[in-house]
């Protein structure tokens, strides 16, 4: 987790008013100085660089800090890691259309 959190905080200083103001883990969303609208671009500037979805607008205005938006990127990591369960497929003709010939 704390691989993620300087390229996190990386992508949020692209959207600060002051890039160089001390950010970290406790530090509010709210004290980042992010206009409301960017809000979807650093979505998907995080869906891009990470490659996993952490949620849209409403989802995370209930985000407090910097650590909760990298456990939420941890979680949908860590979701994305676990294997998907394999579906039992029965075999037949591999052109067939759905009907079965006799």
């Amino acid at each position: 987790m704390n691989d993620l959190t300087p390229r996190l905080i990386a992508i949020l200083r692209k959207y600060m008013r002051d890039p160089s103001a001390s950010v970290g883990s406790t530090t509010p969303l709210g004290e980042l100085d992010i206009d409301h609208l960017d809000l979807p671009m650093i979505c998907l500037d995080v869906e891009d660089a990470f490659d996993v979805q952490v949620g849209h607008g409403e989802e995370l205005e209930e985000l407090a800090t910097v650590g909760d938006l990298v456990a939420r990127l941890a979680a949908g990591l860590a979701e994305k890691a676990k294997p998907r369960p394999r579906l039992a497929r029965r075999k037949g003709n591999w052109m067939s259309t759905g009907g079965e010939r006799r």
